[in-house]
């Protein structure tokens, strides 16, 4: 097929706006997703070079079929990695920004779980898999339990206090941190590392001299966990990074260095950056809907609900790439092998066709399955831990606090990526409960 014969995405379309990470359009991008599900749902985009599937039933489609549509790169060129292969070769860099680049794309060429097709990937997640089990993350709640009172412990009288910096940010990041035993005086760096990893997701156009810091930082943390890991294979210790090297399967190999080192990385975001966002989208949500803050206060067990219903109207993981291995036809368009596909989770999740009502929250439990944690072989491997956390955490702040309110400038500004989405402050007033 002819390029020229694609319905392609027209300068003048609102999804551009999205893609390009305007200020408004990534505060409020549901208008746009609605243009593309009712009148383009299968659409390639070149601003990022990748198909835009948007309508639930055809994002179902393509996540159940792994062989034809693959997994492997499926970061994207809007991804830390992609941005790596552009500087590895790119004589405008420094000499060590283009070998930290080419360190990335060498050890991203291990494919590991969200880039891994079967039967590689039934491998590596039967070897971690026990890790977020839901019996081990019950195991973890009194952990999770004194972090959040401890964070809101510390909240000064009647604020005001940024929800995102001073509660939603912390508490998976301490979590993630323990888990891959990172010790409490380096939780800065790590606060770093998690910066780096999130901040090319969905981003285009980010100046050389991020660029440069970031891969600095990409690089360092490689350094940091290689090192670890040579230490555990001299004195194994209780924790995953001891598991990782010592994790065996009949009949299969243990797994390799650059697996590992990047399955720590998608640990790193998936088990922070993500939860944090879920965190902060479900309490704005509850601020701006008194009517929802009221009912959820009256009755503290609908929070792992609003939680779910935050989840599919906000998406953290506002979608996902995928990689055409064979011509195939897609709500009435013809994908050519080699194509990549982007599945619009956060559009999906939207879709009239597939939920009654879908935007508004319902607290009733009769809502489907929302694609937030993907479906399938693939499905996010710490929802559980995910889910746990953020209920806990909403479940104790409002417990203990009253009279929750916004603080800050208006409108709420977000993460500047179409791919990623959180507020990045969230400023609030309150009571403390005796």
């Amino acid at each position: 097929m002819d390029s020229a014969t694609r319905d392609t995405v027209l300068p003048d379309f609102p999804i551009n706006a999205v893609l390009r990470r305007d200020d408004e359009a990534i505060r409020c991008p549901f208008a746009a997703f609605a243009h593309l599900r009712q009148d383009h749902p299968v659409v390639w985009s070149d601003v990022l070079g990748a198909w835009l599937v948007s309508r639930y039933d055809d994002i179902r489609e393509v996540l159940k079929d792994p062989v034809t549509f693959s997994s492997r790169y499926a970061s994207g060129r809007s991804s830390v990695t992609g941005l790596a292969e552009r500087i590895a070769d790119d004589p405008d860099f420094p000499e060590e920004t283009r070998r930290q680049a080419a360190r990335r794309v060498e050890l991203s060429k291990s494919n590991v779980l969200l880039t891994a097709d079967p039967p590689l990937h039934k491998r590596q997640r039967g070897l971690v898999a026990m890790a977020f089990t839901p019996r081990r993350v019950k195991e973890m709640e009194p952990e999770f339990q004194a972090i959040v009172d401890s964070l809101i412990d510390a909240f000064p009288e009647g604020g005001p206090v940024d929800i995102m910096r001073d509660f939603a940010m912390p508490l998976p990041m301490t979590v993630i941190a323990r888990i891959l035993g990172v010790p409490h005086e380096l939780m800065p760096t790590f606060k770093k590392w998690t910066i780096a990893f999130t901040k090319g997701v969905g981003a285009l156009d980010l100046p050389r001299e991020e660029l440069i810091e970031l891969f600095a930082d990409v690089d360092e943390f490689y350094d940091y966990f290689t090192a670890e890991l040579d230490k555990r294979r001299r004195e194994p210790q209780d924790d995953l990074l001891t598991d990782l090297l010592q994790a065996r399967m009949s009949g299969e190999e243990s797994l390799s260095e650059h697996e590992i080192l990047q399955m720590l990385v998608q640990f790193l975001v998936a088990g922070n950056e993500t939860t944090t966002n879920l965190i902060g989208s479900t309490v704005k949500r509850l601020i701006d809907s008194p009517d929802l803050m009221a009912s959820v206060r009256s009755d503290l067990s609908r929070v792992p609900v609003v939680v779910e219903e935050t989840l599919r109207l906000e998406a953290p993981a506002q979608g996902i790439f995928r990689l055409a291995m064979a011509d195939v036809e897609l709500g009435g368009q013809q994908i050519r092998e080699g194509d990549m596909l982007y599945l619009m989770y956060s559009s999906g999740n939207r879709d009239e066709a597939a939920f009654l009502e879908p935007e508004e929250v319902k607290l009733d439990g009769s809502r489907g399955h929302h694609l937030a944690f993907g479906r399938g072989e693939h499905v996010c491997l710490g929802s559980n831990l995910a889910r746990r956390e953020s209920a806990i955490a909403i479940t104790t702040l409002l417990r203990r606090v009253e009279g929750l309110a916004h603080a800050g400038p208006e409108p709420t500004p977000y993460m500047r990526s179409f791919a990623l989405r959180g507020p990045l402050a969230l400023p609030v007033t309150f009571t403390k409960r005796s």
